[in-house]
């Protein structure tokens, strides 16, 4: 079951904390309470940060110098200590993200603490998780270095194959791809029904690049798909989830070819395709999406 996480920092660590700490807590699992994503304009921040404060099980305290020299930020450990009498439950976690003395109250001689100053450290981002009842599935540093690779080529323009081994949550990393990188990436997944057949494949991709219009019989489906996608004044994203089917499914080698061209030579479509196996090893050689430059990004699960 989910558990509240209340994240106490100073704006100063501001970066690390929304681009590393929040995005491996929420795809754990844990429900994040940050001020970032919770305050209204025109209220005290005071009144705002204690409310939602209250409403959490668990307070993540990131512990830097200019931490302990916010008021702000003493306020919220105060608070946070004065409500976990003798820290029966694992309520307060402090994090230390700097180099710096903790304070008495959650000093290591009566606080286990969690030390992210190498924030590459598996066995610490393990502790801290597992106390807030989240679970990557993977490494965090691990499923933190796929994310910025994935991120960084989709930034480029470049279509990637995700490939997963194991179990990690990689439905979470493409949930953070689109809420903190891409909203326009829609997901078509070729496991539901609705791509059973190419015709509807390709309704799907079509409305995932935001044109609703019937789709005619094959072959003209593809002049639709052509034209559509090449009148779109920006580049499409989309992700392909499940892509191990392409192997499988019978859409017709003139899809490919056509998903070939809009990738490829007019530069209208990024794809990132969610597979259990290598793109390369779904697709004969000499099939027309075998040329596609589809970069391999690994996100490894913990064996079992």
């Amino acid at each position: 079951m989910s558990k509240k996480v209340f994240v106490s920092y100073c704006h100063r660590q501001g970066d690390w904390v929304w681009d590393r700490l929040v995005p491996c807590l929420r795809a754990g699992g844990a429900e994040v309470l940050i001020d970032r994503d919770h305050f209204a304009a025109g209220q005290s921040v005071t009144g705002q940060m204690d409310a939602l404060q209250d409403d959490a099980e668990i307070n993540v305290l990131v512990i830097t110098p200019d931490y302990l020299a916010s008021d702000y930020c003493q306020h919220e450990m105060n608070r946070a200590i004065a409500c976990a009498t003798q820290f029966p439950d694992g309520s307060v976690i402090p994090i230390k993200r700097a180099d710096c003395q903790l304070p008495d109250p959650v000093s290591p001689a009566k606080l286990v603490h969690v030390d992210l100053c190498d924030d590459r450290d598996v066995a610490q981002w393990d502790s801290l998780l597992r106390t807030c009842g989240a679970d990557l599935g993977a490494d965090a540093p691990h499923w933190l270095v796929q994310r910025d690779e994935a991120l960084q080529l989709l930034q480029r323009g470049q279509s990637v194959n995700l490939v997963v081994k194991e179990d990690p949550r990689w439905r979470e990393l493409i949930k953070h791809l689109r809420t903190d990188g891409f909203p326009e990436l829609p997901e078509v997944d070729l496991a539901r029904g609705a791509t059973a057949s190419r015709r509807a494949l390709v309704e799907e991709l079509l409305k995932a690049c935001g044109v609703n219009q019937p789709v005619p019989a094959p072959p003209d489906d593809l002049v639709l798909l052509d034209r559509a996608l090449s009148a779109c004044p920006t580049l499409s994203r989309v992700a392909l989830l499940h892509g191990d089917r392409l192997e499988r499914e019978n859409y017709g080698i003139d899809l490919f070819h056509a998903l070939r061209f809009l990738i490829m030579d007019a530069r209208k479509l990024v794809l990132l395709v969610q597979s259990r196996r290598p793109f390369a090893q779904l697709v004969p050689h000499d099939h027309p999406l075998s040329a596609i430059d589809l970069k391999t990004v690994e996100l490894t699960g913990r064996r079992k």
